[in-house]
């Protein structure tokens, strides 16, 4: 596996409760968590601009953007839903709950993705390892959460 990328999957990782964090933050500061996950996703439009002009991404065409299927605009819609649902939840049942709840989500449909080669991905059969690996996550939520 490649490092660097692994890596970089780690520090996203890392900044995941940080981002939480920061949301509710702004959430209790401006009284709506909408309005904050509003913000977080303005100033990271932002963001993603100057990264598009600094990096030379390429505009698609207007043909190239009416053509393609509806399905492909929901990454925003699922975007602002986990961020919103991020801003809600995270402060309520704490950072650590909210992450291993994300991650035994994220597990899941991961390894339905990779088993049936969903959205692109190359197939990669379910096997005992993965659904251990998902249970034993599972399991440790039950013990985070077991207060």
């Amino acid at each position: 596996m490649n490092y660097i990328l692994t890596t970089l999957a780690f520090f996203i990782g890392v900044l995941l409760p940080v981002q939480v964090g920061v949301n509710a933050e702004l959430a209790k500061s401006i009284n709506s968590s909408v309005l904050a996950a509003l913000v977080s996703f303005l100033v990271g439009g932002i963001c993603l601009i100057v990264s598009s002009v600094v990096f030379k991404a390429s505009l698609p065409t207007w043909g190239q953007v009416v053509s393609l299927p509806m399905w492909l605009w929901g990454g925003g819609v699922i975007g602002a839903a986990v961020v919103l649902g991020s801003i809600i939840a995270g402060p309520k049942i704490g950072a650590l709950a909210l992450v291993s709840l994300l991650l035994a989500g994220q597990l899941v449909a991961s390894i339905l993705i990779d088993h049936y080669g969903w959205l692109g991905f190359n197939i990669q059969r379910m096997d005992f390892q993965r659904v251990l690996g998902v249970l034993l996550l599972v399991g440790g939520f039950l013990l985070i959460r077991k207060n």
